[in-house]
C-alpha cells in the first residue's frame, strides 16, 4: 500500500509514534517512500520526538531511529546485511565474477554504521 505524507492529520502518524516510543526505531520498506514524505512525518513528529534520525540503507529499505536503542537495533540490522554481503562477496569472488556492486554495497553500509555510531541523542 503506498503512503503520502500529507501535512494535517494522517492515522498513520499516531500509528508511526507509537511504533518509535515502543521500539525506537520504524522501517520503512518500499520505494515508493521518499525524502519529501519522510520530511512531513519528521515536521509532524518533532513534538514527540526531540531526535529523529532518517537512514536509507537502499531504494527499499528505510529506518527512522528516535533514540539509542533503535540506533543500536538498525546498526545490529545492518551489521548482518554487512555479513550476507560479505558473504555474497567472498562466493563471487571464487566463482570469479565481478564483485564490485557488491563491494559498493558494502562501503555504503559501513558508512552508515560509522554514521550511526557517531550519531548521538538528547536525553
Amino acid at each position: 500500500m503506498e503512503r503520502n505524507a500529507m501535512p494535517g492529520l494522517d492515522p498513520f502518524i499516531t500509528v508511526l509514534a507509537e511504533k518509535l516510543h515502543i521500539h525506537g526505531y520504524y522501517a520503512f520498506y518500499g520505494e515508493h517512500y521518499n525524502e519529501t514524505d519522510m520530511e512531513q512525518y519528521r515536521k509532524q513528529l518533532f513534538t514527540s520526538f526531540s531526535n529523529i534520525v532518517w537512514v536509507e540503507l537502499d531504494a527499499r529499505k528505510k529506518y527512522m531511529i528516535v533514540d539509542h536503542r533503535g540506533r543500536n537495533t538498525v546498526m545490529k540490522l545492518i551489521e548482518g546485511m554487512l555479513n550476507t554481503r560479505r558473504t555474497l562477496r567472498a562466493n563471487q569472488a571464487m566463482a570469479g565474477a565481478d564483485t564490485s556492486d557488491v563491494q559498493q554495497n558494502i562501503a555504503h553500509l559501513s558508512q552508515l554504521i560509522h554514521m550511526l555510531k557517531f550519531t548521538t541523542f538528547r536525553t
